[in-house]
């Protein structure tokens, strides 16, 4: 059988050097290997390190691309890693954290929400309480583009009179650092331009 990493490691002579420059432009690597009894690998470094291309009547051809009708060479071939069947999900299996319909959490800024769907898909299964008590008393979702603030600070009181809807955009303003009382929007300037001089800085060094 032959051999046809014979030549791998070995330092290339001037000879197979000039012949590979001949025919690499029009010749595709995996025939170059066997010719030169060499890696793949090996025959595109030295390409590389010497500037040669293939040509482009060569690359027209598309080479390494699928043809029509072929198939990759795992088709059909169903594959586990072996001894993942003691970590994969079995069915009906149930995370630890997995809580029902109706159960209720409260976010890191204090919020309470209800889950009221099982999809698993967070930002839809859980909803804020304030949304659930707005819609319970108007009839209708929370528009998009809007929030509800609770009229007294306390995010316990669900009162129809203590949930006002108010807009994104109104929102911002309204938390706005142009409303803090002097000197502070100043300060909230100041702090930003230092900030953003100190990056400069550190690019630039």
């Amino acid at each position: 059988m032959t051999d046809y990493m014979a030549n791998k490691g070995m330092p290339w002579s001037p000879d197979d050097l000039a012949a590979l420059e001949k025919i690499y432009p029009d010749t595709d690597n995996i025939t170059l290997a066997r010719i030169f009894r060499r890696s793949k690998f090996s025959i595109k470094n030295i390409a590389n390190q010497k500037g040669w291309q293939k040509s482009a009547a060569h690359m027209a051809k598309k080479p390494g691309c699928f043809k029509p009708g072929n198939l990759p060479w795992n088709t059909g071939i169903s594959y586990s890693a072996p001894g993942s069947e003691h970590t994969r999900f079995k069915k009906g299996h149930v995370p630890p954290n997995w809580v029902p319909i109706g159960s209720e959490r409260v976010t890191k800024d204090g919020y309470l929400e209800r889950k009221l769907h099982d999809t698993g898909k967070m930002r839809h299964d859980w909803v804020p309480v304030s949304h659930i008590e707005w819609q319970k008393h108007h009839g209708h979702p929370v528009p998009k583009g809007h929030a509800v603030l609770f009229r007294d600070g306390d995010k316990r009181n669900f009162s129809p009179a203590n949930l006002e809807l108010i807009s994104r955009a109104d929102l911002m303003r309204r938390n706005s650092y142009l409303n803090l009382p002097e000197p502070l929007p100043q300060i909230v300037q100041l702090r930003g331009a230092l900030t953003a001089k100190i990056n400069r800085r550190s690019k630039q060094a």
